[in-house]
């Protein structure tokens, strides 16, 4: 019952009015999801006026916002840009100007993505040593007042990084992060873009969450339009070059770079929708749904599912334009078909593992073990076909210089070979032995029909009669039916018992099959079914234990009665 309640109050949240884009067409920036504590207060004010947020508190120009110890927060901008907090990160936002948004880094970890900015305005997030300036970028910004150390870290694009303390700008690539530190030069290093990422899997998992479901269709319509207008762009470069003759490497370069870019956009478009898809689905299993309230959830599943479908086909054509080889002039027709050939044979293994990524960047719960097993196969012959590919390209180098084309696909191999190694730790995941599956639904079933032999037991046990002990004349008829009543208590009682084997057994088993999978990187489908069944059990075995109780107080009773009328 707690259950049905729990989804009720969602449902009714669900189809509740709350402040929203759709609803307040002024506003830049609102919370798009948050966990545990999060405060706002206006930057003028000190720290006691900071209050308690909710996700329909609205946010002006100067709020300071804060979030607590095991708390974070996204920011959804009215552009579709995404703003993720981790705990104990403190930032002030600068929105008078929406085209130059900024906003102030005091402390902590944020993680963002520019979307729409890179053709009609930019963003700046300014820290105590420095300020990063970007468009149509994924960033992470830290900032820790204690050691006076700012860090950007760049996932796509590139930053504009300005030392605040000397005025140096600093061009900060994709792969790359600057370390700032007061009275120290700045400092380049390479990193690992997905071992970054990876720090933020949790966070950004919560993407689409809380969107209000008054705002889905707005929402939807927001990534299709952004998605498709970005799409034309990168597709019409990708009809010039292929009328070309011959293509400048360069051009060629940038384009897979742009294409590479794009399916990060659209991969996390995917997760926002998969995400409410999620919500959708949980709120149309709701009993007690009206017509009008089913009439709006199957039109934003055919909505979102269309979205779906787009962002679905964009990704497969923004991978197809990375496959396609261009002739390009800075080879020579000699070693122009080896290489052709060999970005061919990366395409394939890169497509193969993008399919991975995606179901791990939205949702891996929903696969199966088998499902795992697979993709970690699929990633170790993957890492087999790579090294083939990287000697190949490393024997054409060796035997004709440096040739730039061949460079940059060693380079691309390579990056492969890293984001690999990652994706196999995320892959890792101890199995459920089927037949524990097994035993627990039948375990199951077997508490469910102990329901039905109760309450047959318990209608049998209230029909009969209760007869007092002090009657001034006791029938031999009247201690036969409270003998009756006694063994119908203990039957029951002797039911519940039976039951209460099963249920320990069940729990047995459970915990073990649990502590066992702890620690494992995700949790498959065979891990979700064992919660989902545990606590079917559980709810049920509760259903029993309330009746059997309540008799079992009365079984002494029942003993006292049926001997003080025996001894009469």
């Amino acid at each position: 019952m707690k259950r049905i309640g729990l989804l009720l109050l969602f449902v009714a949240f669900v189809f509740s009015l709350s402040p929203g884009f759709t609803q307040n067409e002024n506003a830049i920036v609102r919370f798009g999801d948050m966990h545990g504590e999060v405060n706002v207060r206006q930057n003028s004010d000190d720290d006691d006026a900071y209050v308690f947020a909710e996700l329909k508190t609205s946010l002006k120009h100067d709020d300071r916002i804060r979030t607590l110890p095991k708390s974070g927060a996204i920011l959804s901008f009215s552009d579709m840009t995404t703003f993720v907090m981790k705990e104990d990160t403190v930032i002030v936002l600068d929105i008078a100007n929406e085209r130059e948004s900024k906003v102030g880094l005091v402390a902590g970890n944020v993680w963002v993505n520019l979307k729409k900015m890179v053709a009609d305005g930019s963003m700046e997030v300014e820290m105590a040593q420095a300020v990063a300036g970007i468009k149509g970028t994924n960033i992470t910004c830290s900032s820790d007042p204690g050691s006076q150390e700012d860090r950007v870290a760049v996932m796509r694009g590139q930053a504009n990084v300005r030392v605040k303390e000397t005025g140096e700008e600093f061009i900060v690539e994709e792969g790359e992060e600057i370390v700032i530190k007061k009275d120290a030069k700045p400092e380049k290093i390479q990193i690992d873009i997905q071992a970054e990422q990876s720090k933020w899997e949790e966070d950004l998992s919560r993407l689409g969450e809380s969107i209000d479901v008054n705002d889905l269709p707005e929402i939807f319509r927001n990534i299709n339009e952004s998605s498709a207008a970005e799409y034309s762009k990168l597709n019409e470069t990708f009809q010039n070059l292929m009328g070309q003759e011959k293509v400048e490497l360069a051009d060629a370069v940038a384009l897979r770079t742009s294409a590479e870019r794009f399916v990060g956009v659209v991969m996390e478009n995917l997760l926002v929708l998969n995400n409410s898809k999620r919500r959708i689905d949980a709120a149309m299993e709701t009993e007690g749904l009206s017509n009008d309230q089913r009439a709006q959830l199957n039109s934003l599943i055919r909505e979102m599912s269309s979205s779906i479908a787009a962002q679905t086909s964009f990704q497969a054509e923004a991978a197809r334009m990375m496959r396609y080889q261009f002739r390009t002039s800075a080879i020579s027709d000699e070693f122009q078909s080896e290489l052709e050939m060999i970005r061919t044979e990366l395409a394939q293994v890169v497509s193969d593992l993008d399919s991975i990524r995606s179901v791990l960047s939205s949702n891996s719960a929903n696969q199966t073990q088998d499902w795992f097993k697979e993709s970690a196969d699929t990633c170790n012959q993957a890492q087999i076909s790579l090294a083939d590919l990287s000697q190949r390209v490393a024997r054409i180098l060796a035997e004709n210089g440096a040739i730039p084309d061949a460079q940059a696909l060693l380079k691309a191999i390579a990056d492969q070979q890293t984001t690999i190694a990652s994706m196999l730790k995320s892959l890792v995941v101890v199995e459920v032995d089927t037949s524990t599956i097994t035993e627990m639904q039948q375990i199951e079933y077997e508490i469910s029909e102990s329901i039905v032999t109760l309450e047959q037991g318990i209608r049998s046990y209230n029909s009969l009669s209760a007869v007092s002990p002090v009657s001034a004349a006791i029938s031999r008829q009247a201690i036969e039916a409270q003998e009756a009543r006694l063994k119908a208590s203990i039957a029951i009682m002797s039911n519940f018992a039976n039951a209460r084997k099963l249920y320990n057994k069940a729990q047995r088993k459970y915990d073990s099959t649990m502590r066992s999978t702890a620690g494992s990187a995700a949790r498959t489908n065979e891990q979700e079914e064992m919660d989902a069944l545990w606590l079917n059990i559980s709810d049920r075995f509760q259903q029993l234990g309330v009746v059997a109780e309540e008799l079992q107080r009365h079984i002494q009773e029942l003993e006292d009665d049926l001997n003080h009328m025996l001894n009469r």
